[in-house]
């Protein structure tokens, strides 16, 4: 089923808003670099991605030495992961531990056990955010990681800025503080990015093309810290990990901040939408500044069983709640008409 304007999922007819993905095909733009990328397919790309390093700070108005790049803000997170574990052992830690929020992206208790560090679970406060000071309760003299999502996936609840800057200087100095991004887009607004990693703690901020930009396909993803601690994680770098295609979509996609900007208006407007019709048959969403929304508890649960009975496939989080991916205007008519027959049947 294809949507004008949407991707092309093809010949199932279910609607996957599962995965966060972009309701978007690639900018214009975008898509032309990738296009003339293709045709040295049968070369390498770069053996390490220093143009790409060099072209992603300069858009954050950074030395390029703070800025590391992978095959998605995942394969960074696991080269923070690796890193941390090895300093940690090299520290007489017998068993690491990384701590963070539940509900979560599933991907750090993979990447986690994947370096062999064990998963300390703090739960999130009752209205859906980060409760930093059960975060802070968690913390131990084994702990070598602590990760906060801002904004949260699964809730989209953001953390206050000082909150967070607060937080992460009254850290221990052996604990490395992730702070992923992948959402910073779709915020109202953003932390100082210098003020975040200028801490006397070691701090990675975890960012990505697959989102906003809509690069999902392509794996593509940077971290920004310190110098020193940047230079530990270009040491996990996979040579030739990178793609042409993604070295030639990043600097066209960071030029095109005017058109990002017009597809995230549109994505909160479909937003808004959804919560509209949500709210309107008495279902309660987490205040959300992701392009996603959550309906917590028992009842988002079932919510989230009808859709997918329905043929609308949703991020289930457990007995948490569950996640609804922000489509485009005819995802969301699709949802907006399922609700509205699951309510008259109700």
């Amino acid at each position: 089923m294809t949507h004008p304007g949407g991707p092309d999922r093809g010949s199932s007819d279910r609607l996957r808003l599962d995965l966060n993905e972009s309701a978007y095909p690639p900018l214009p733009s975008v898509a032309d670099a990738v296009r003339r990328s293709i045709s040295a397919l049968n070369r390498y790309p770069d053996f390490l991605p220093d143009d790409t390093r060099t072209a992603i700070a300069a858009h954050l108005g950074l030395p390029s030495g703070q800025v590391t790049v992978g095959p998605g803000a995942t394969g960074v997170a696991l080269a923070v992961l690796h890193s941390a574990m090895r300093h940690a052992q090299s520290s007489g830690i017998i068993t690491p531990t990384l701590v963070t929020p539940i509900p979560t992206f599933d991907g750090y208790p993979i990447l986690a056990g994947m370096v062999g560090m064990r998963v300390t679970p703090v739960r999130l406060a009752d209205d859906g955010t980060v409760d930093l000071n059960r975060v802070r309760t968690a913390i131990t003299p084994d702990t070598a990681v602590v990760v906060v999502c801002s904004p949260h996936n699964p809730t989209g609840a953001v953390v206050e800025h000082e909150d967070l800057y607060r937080f992460i200087d009254g850290l221990p100095s052996h604990v490395v503080t992730v702070v992923d991004q992948a959402y910073i887009e779709f915020a109202e607004n953003e932390p100082d990015l210098n003020r975040l990693i200028d801490h006397r703690n070691p701090v990675v901020v975890l960012r990505t093309f697959s989102k906003a930009h809509g690069l999902a396909a392509l794996r593509i993803g940077y971290g920004i810290g310190r110098r020193d601690i940047v230079g530990l994680l270009r040491g996990h770098e996979v040579p030739f990990a990178v793609s042409r295609s993604a070295i030639a979509a990043v600097p066209a996609a960071l030029a095109a901040d005017a058109e990002l900007a017009q597809r995230v208006r549109a994505m909160r407007a479909e937003r808004e939408r959804l919560e509209g019709m949500l709210h309107a048959i008495g279902a309660a969403t987490v205040p959300t500044q992701a392009n996603f929304v959550f309906l917590p508890g028992p009842d988002g649960v079932a919510l989230g069983d009808l859709l997918r009975a329905c043929g609308i496939d949703t991020k289930q989080c457990g007995d948490a709640g569950t996640r609804i991916t922000i489509g485009d205007r005819a995802d969301t008519d699709r949802v907006v008409q399922a609700l509205r027959l699951t309510a008259q049947t109700a």
